[in-house]
């Protein structure tokens, strides 16, 4: 937004009313209008202004009793046409369910977005324990097995804006971040393993495996996903006993994928 304000093109409302919407997270699920000005920077005026037409429009809900805004059901409603239309989803949602299901973890598709990687979609074993990521959930880069898998295996000019993301939203600069250094981890672990690693980096008890597949989707990298609770498994056992079956399970879905690919480019 910084390099648009003198673009004439550029609709600084619309940017700031999503940017109100960007504030909502799992771990800030309703927020008031002082919090949602803090959070996103722009002025009490301004904000009470954009949470009013927000929640008109049906993207905010206010809570009359907590005095607070949640995100509204039309803003999962905005999402639905895109996820319905990634077939990367439907290629890799019964290969995915299987992989869960023989090891017992949380199994997940991403794509970066900005300095996330946010999951498109997720599967689990029945009876899997607190580790739950939906559709949606957005996970840092740096800390996770699917950020670093994306920073390892991205282009040059995709990581230097991942880079610019990553400072303009920590405020901190990539040596204070350790960005070299994971990344270097992230090329090398990949190259030696096949896949990335986080032991415990982002959530304590939870330990993950990541690989992007070789197929992009609308030119975008896709990484697949393995999260396990320590509990269930240390990570010494993941890596010998689940990235074998990661991989496997990455190269049958670019297998379908490019099946798919063919069979759409035929006449």
């Amino acid at each position: 937004m910084e390099n648009s304000k003198n673009d004439q093109r550029f609709a600084s409302t619309l940017a700031h009313g999503m940017a109100l919407l960007r504030c909502f997270t799992p771990f800030a699920p309703s927020l008031t209008n002082g919090e949602l000005a803090r959070r996103s920077g722009l002025s009490k005026a301004t904000v009470c202004r954009l949470s009013y037409t927000l929640e008109l429009i049906g993207l905010l809900r206010f809570d009359q009793e907590a005095r607070r805004y949640r995100l509204g059901a039309a803003s999962l409603s905005m999402a639905y046409p895109l996820l319905a239309h990634l077939p990367v989803r439907q290629v890799a949602r019964p290969l995915m369910q299987r992989l869960a299901d023989r090891t017992g973890g949380t199994v997940s598709l991403g794509m970066r977005h900005r300095a996330s990687v946010v999951y498109i979609e997720t599967t689990r074993e029945h009876d899997v324990g607190d580790f739950r990521p939906e559709i949606g959930a957005a996970l840092p880069l740096l800390r996770t097995a699917a950020g670093r898998a994306w920073l390892a295996a991205c282009e040059v000019a995709e990581r230097e804006d991942a880079y610019a993301w990553l400072q303009r939203s920590t405020g901190k600069s990539l040596a204070a971040l350790g960005a070299a250094e994971v990344v270097d981890t992230a090329v090398r672990d990949l190259r030696e393993r096949g896949f990335c690693i986080s032991q415990g980096d982002f959530l304590h008890d939870v330990n993950g495996l990541a690989l992007p597949l070789r197929e992009r989707v609308r030119g975008e990298l896709v990484m697949l996903n393995c999260g396990m609770l320590q509990g269930r498994m240390g990570s010494a056992q993941l890596e010998r006993d689940v990235g074998p079956l990661l991989k496997d399970t990455a190269a049958q879905i670019d297998q379908l994928l490019q099946e798919n690919q063919k069979q759409v480019a035929q006449p």
